[in-house]
């Protein structure tokens, strides 16, 4: 496994083709310049949907290229893991998180992605929320990150 990005974004983008379009140059860049090839996505919201098909797409000209599917909780139905092993090379739930309550299992996985990544690619436009706070653990871990938003942190 080569270096690896996270994706952190905000559930609602306003703007898709746009940053469909910067992400699929952002990405491009660092699948053929810097080396990354594996890709986490946590699979919820519209920035997660955009990284996924927008890798999917790259993946047919860099087959190379890993798309992972990072889980906050255990499958409960076998259809729907089925259906997201047809999506991603491959899936894993990081140890521990059985740990957190359920109220807690998405933030603790986003801690998990932006601690153990090599570099970040977000898309934020306000100061709260999951998306955010993942970014800024991110940010203390001094991990290099993207921004496709509008809000950078420094």
């Amino acid at each position: 496994m080569g270096q690896v990005c996270a994706f952190f974004g905000h559930r609602f983008i306003s703007n898709i083709s746009q940053v469909q379009n910067t992400l699929n140059t952002l990405l491009l860049d660092l699948i053929k310049n810097k080396g990354i090839s594996t890709f986490w996505l946590g699979g919820y919201g519209d920035f997660d949907n955009i990284a996924h098909k927008t890798l999917s797409l790259l993946k047919k000209e860099h087959p190379h290229i890993q798309l992972c599917l990072v889980l906050a909780y255990l499958p409960q139905q076998k259809e729907n893991y089925q259906f997201q092993k047809k999506l991603y090379d491959f899936i894993f739930y990081p140890e521990g998180l059985e740990l957190a309550p359920n109220r807690f299992a998405i933030s603790q996985r986003n801690r998990y992605m932006a601690v153990h990544c090599d570099l970040v690619v977000s898309y934020l436009n306000n100061p709260f929320g999951g998306a955010y706070r993942a970014v800024k653990t991110a940010l203390h871990a001094k991990k290099k990150i993207f921004y496709l938003g509008n809000l950078i942190l420094a």
